[in-house]
């Protein structure tokens, strides 16, 4: 095996420890919306750590190595991909704080954003293991996803409209859901963003922006 292939396959062992963080404290922060009585601590000191070490090992590559256009479309895509998991690992913080701030004791669990919110954890995993592998069909399948994502989120948005609220802790826990789906839904796009990174990198196609 090549130096710098040896360098690549640890700098994919830090995505997937990354990306195992950032699901990690995603699922921790909805734990809390679930039930407001839940106490939980998320790291994301880790995830920025995680981001600072591949940044660097990246900005190294790029420095001393000699890349093919593939290699180097990888390096690139990975300085990126670590962009979107960082924002992912932001908005772990946002669903957290935002129940923290109001106090709520929690809006009732709709149907809909527990199918929402399985199917983003999915969309993470699926769209970073498709990076490691270089699976363009995966890639494309976390793709085509976020079209059922976006649905669901227009479906939990008319629900939440369609609510009657009687009390302020009503208008909160409406409030508050539709947050949440949000950072779902945004959490979807950069999902969507890593797999599109994996077709530029195989085939030297960015489709990003369609």
């Amino acid at each position: 095996m090549k130096p710098i292939d040896k360098r690549l396959n640890y700098l994919n062992e830090m995505l997937l420890k990354m990306c195992d963080v950032v699901i990690e404290n995603i699922t921790l922060s909805l734990s809390v919306y679930q039930d407001s009585k839940n106490k939980v601590i998320i790291n994301d000191e880790v995830v920025n750590q995680y981001e600072k070490l591949i940044e660097e090992i990246c900005i190294d590559i790029l420095i001393r190595e000699t890349l093919y256009a593939k290699d180097l479309r990888q390096v690139i895509g990975i300085l990126r991909l670590i962009a979107d998991l960082e924002r992912i690992g932001d908005h772990a913080e946002d669903i957290l704080k935002y129940n923290l701030d109001k106090k709520l004791d929690g809006p009732a669990v709709l149907k809909e954003m527990n199918i929402m919110a399985d199917k983003v954890l999915t969309l993470i995993k699926e769209s970073v293991d498709a990076f490691v592998k270089k699976d363009v069909s995966k890639a494309e399948m976390v793709i085509s996803a976020d079209d059922e994502i976006d649905a669901l989120f227009a479906k939990i948005t008319a629900d939440l409209i369609a609510l009657e609220s009687k009390t302020k802790e009503q208008q909160k826990a409406i409030l508050y859901t539709s947050y949440v789906a949000k950072y779902l839904e945004r959490i979807a796009d950069h999902a969507v963003n890593i797999a599109e990174w994996v077709i530029y990198i195989v085939k030297g196609i960015s489709i990003q922006g369609r």
